[in-house]
């Protein structure tokens, strides 16, 4: 069965199903991690970061960014909290 022909059969069945049909092939979706449940989401964040300036030697405060991994997504409303919180610190950091 190809993904489109089982993405057809699956679509619109109730989670019940989807979960009875792991079950039936030995999978218990109440067992899986978290992030196999419900994904992870990869997004931009700010740290502090402590150097030394070249030119004296004095040492210097930063803010830097980097990549962070959430696997761990809440559901529901604190997931629309969650997604407004990582758009709000984007468009922050990027007015800098």
């Amino acid at each position: 069965m190809s993904a489109a022909q089982a993405t057809r059969e699956l679509d619109g069945r109730p989670v019940s199903f989807k979960h009875e049909l792991l079950f039936q092939r030995g999978i218990n979706f109440n067992e899986l991690a978290l992030w196999q449940r419900r994904g992870s989401a990869i997004r931009w964040e700010q740290y502090t970061k402590e150097g030394v300036d070249p030119r004296d030697g004095s040492r210097q405060l930063t803010t830097r960014r980097r990549l962070g991994v959430d696997s761990e997504l809440p559901m529901k409303e604190a997931y629309e909290r969650y997604l407004r919180d990582v758009l709000t610190a984007s468009s922050v950091s990027e007015a800098r």
